[in-house]
């Protein structure tokens, strides 16, 4: 019953996250903080025209069969927080592929609602939770000091949130699959000519994407499986 129920759930959300990508990734204001801060920014070809739409809802329409998972493999609370960490992780990943951008305006609810669902959550371990935050921002806060502009504060929040959600073990497994998988796919685009090495290429949808598998294989710093 839960899991049909949230997968019908994750339709309006899947909507709304598109809705939310779109006035993310469409306007002319360059003062927010970009997710890069890269040497060389350049238009990739999916950042493009009708590509930007189909980038948007090729992405979105994983939610109601990710939501419907959650549903799944956690009890109701539990699973709602997930899909709402989820979801936050899809939209990182969109505006971060479209934008070279990680917005605070998803970050930080995020990072909030991990903590505060480790507090009210029977099976929450703060501790953990808060410990794998701190450790995952500082370790990509160094990494974006030595890569000067490979990384940039996005990335940093990014992991912040990755690590309150999926405390410890979980977090890290997220964060160094994410971490692999990017370092392999920038080299393969690298070789294949398609970048070069001085060019931005976005991160943070490695760093979601790995997590929200993660997530949902291996659950949360508020909903251990």
């Amino acid at each position: 019953m839960s899991t049909l129920l949230f997968f019908f759930l994750g339709i309006p959300t899947a909507f709304l996250a598109e809705r939310l990508i779109f006035n993310l990734t469409n306007f002319e204001d360059e003062d927010e903080e970009e997710d890069e801060g890269p040497i060389e920014v350049k238009q990739l070809p999916w950042q493009a025209g009708a590509w930007q739409a189909r980038v948007r809802v090729g992405l979105v329409a994983f939610i109601p069969a990710l939501t419907a998972l959650a549903g799944s493999r956690f009890d109701p609370p539990q699973a709602l927080a997930i899909s709402a960490i989820v979801v936050a992780l899809i939209v990182c990943t969109a505006t971060d592929l479209l934008r070279y951008r990680v917005p605070n305006v998803v970050t930080y609810p995020g990072i909030i609602l991990a903590l505060a669902a480790a507090v009210v959550m029977p099976e929450g371990d703060l501790k953990t939770a808060v410990v794998a935050a701190v450790g995952g921002g500082l370790l990509f806060l160094v990494m974006a000091v030595i890569t000067r502009g490979g990384l940039g504060l996005g990335d940093v929040k990014l992991a912040v949130l990755i690590g309150a959600a999926l405390g410890l073990r979980a977090g890290y497994e997220a964060l160094l699959l994410g971490v692999a998988a990017g370092g392999l796919i920038i080299l393969l685009l690298f070789v294949s000519g398609l970048v070069h090495r001085r060019q931005a290429v976005p991160y943070a949808p490695f760093l979601a994407l790995a997590a929200v598998a993660i997530v949902l294989l291996r659950g949360a710093a508020f909903a251990p499986l």
